[in-house]
């Protein structure tokens, strides 16, 4: 097919009504979004991305207040919608729009399940048409307008390749007996409800050489994040745009009387957080805090089911040779054994799991939760890769974290 870099953007009621007129004959969409995420602390969709027929739709929904007409088509079951990412963009139109989607398709899903060495859209995109999509606009502020025709040209190509590169993966879906448990991760994705997510929005274990601080420190740095974070949601901004993590840092470290507070941080922020620099702390956070994962708070019956569970997960992953992204998360695996489901039924609506997994995994993964035998449930399960390939690329892991050095 002829891919078109051009675009036609769509920032007036008139403009979208003519727009639909397209869209409402395409048998195939492909979607993407650009949102506000990187500068404020809510995101929100600033721009949505349609291509159809070879034409780049961008509608700008800062410009036009009603956006409905879009929910229909996002809902037709006879209309394709492409995304790379689904997930993500689906719930960013769902949280923001409350649209629901049906018939959906995902090339970065696609991309794992065919063992892709990477699944970003440029890596695809440059792996199927050698062309190098350029990435200077992807930290873009797409909230400001007008737009510029770079960042417009760059958002309209992130949508032109989609539909090719999908039939190519679908065939190749197809000839691999993958199609099906394709089909079903994306309906999953489609039919998932948004849900906000609470609580503190970052995490101590992840700040930049958390482990070289004393647990001190460590406690110090906490206090620092959840000024920062409160901050942050009140003035809509991202967090590491209200203080970086580097001045943080060296905050801690170096322990700067007030006046330097006020320097690096301005009066108010500057004296409130020298008051937190300066308070006394009965809670430091030892190293094998910041390491707990889920699962450590589980009884003891309930870990016995959670150690049952990974070593279920290892052994598909080995039986499959696939990637631990397309496995179930410790997470999920934790709600099942909270859960303790029976039967596949009680799996099933515990919606923890895609239709192809709960039919596919569920036999195995209760046996497994019991301490049963397994091995005969899964071992006709679909490798995704060849056994080579698939050793080739863990020996070239492994040695990836050995010590270049030689003695």
């Amino acid at each position: 097919m002829q891919i078109n870099s051009n675009y036609i953007l769509v920032d007036t009621p008139k403009a979208l009504d003519l727009a639909l007129i397209n869209l409402r004959q395409s048998q195939i969409l492909s979607i993407d979004t650009e949102s506000s995420g990187y500068y404020t602390y809510y995101p929100k969709v600033c721009l949505i991305q349609i291509n159809s027929h070879g034409k780049n739709y961008l509608i700008d929904p800062l410009k036009i207040t009603n956006l409905s007409a879009l929910g229909p088509l996002f809902e037709d079951p006879a209309i394709l919608k492409l995304f790379h990412s689904a997930q993500d963009d689906i719930k960013a139109l769902k949280r923001d729009f409350g649209y629901k989607f049906v018939n959906v398709a995902d090339t970065m899903i696609s991309s794992r399940l065919l063992s892709f060495e990477q699944s970003s859209l440029s890596f695809i995109v440059e792996f199927y048409h050698k062309v190098t999509l350029s990435k200077v606009e992807q930290k873009s502020n797409w909230e400001i307008r007008p737009l510029q025709k770079q960042q417009l040209k760059y958002a309209a190509l992130d949508t032109a390749y989609l539909e090719s590169i999908w039939m190519k993966m679908e065939e190749e879906l197809k000839r691999r007996n993958l199609y099906e448990e394709a089909k079903s991760e994306f309906e999953f994705i489609a039919a998932e409800d948004y849900v906000a997510k609470e609580g503190e929005g970052f995490s101590l274990a992840k700040f930049p050489d958390i482990l070289n601080f004393t647990p001190l420190e460590r406690r110090k740095i906490l206090e620092l994040l959840r000024y920062r974070d409160e901050k942050a949601k009140r003035i809509n901004k991202a967090s590491f745009r209200v203080f970086n993590n580097d001045k943080l840092s060296q905050a801690v470290k170096e322990q700067p009387n007030e006046d330097k507070c006020i320097e690096w941080f301005g009066k108010k922020d500057g004296s409130e957080i020298y008051k937190l620099l300066i308070a006394e702390y009965n809670d430091p956070i030892d190293t094998s805090e910041l390491s707990k994962r889920h699962g450590e708070d589980l009884n003891e019956e309930e870990d016995k089911k959670f150690q049952n569970a990974k070593k279920w997960r290892l052994r598909i992953m080995r039986v499959r040779r696939m990637e631990h992204s397309l496995l179930p998360s410790n997470k999920q695996l934790i709600v099942v054994l909270k859960a303790n489901p029976q039967n596949l039924e009680e799996l099933k609506a515990l919606k923890v799991f895609s239709e192809w997994k709960v039919e596919n995994y569920g036999p195995s993964l209760l046996a497994a939760l019991q301490g049963l035998s397994f091995d005969s449930m899964i071992n006709r399960l679909v490798a995704v890769r060849s056994k080579e390939a698939f050793i080739a690329k863990r020996r070239k892991k492994q040695n990836q974290f050995k010590d270049p050095k030689v003695d």
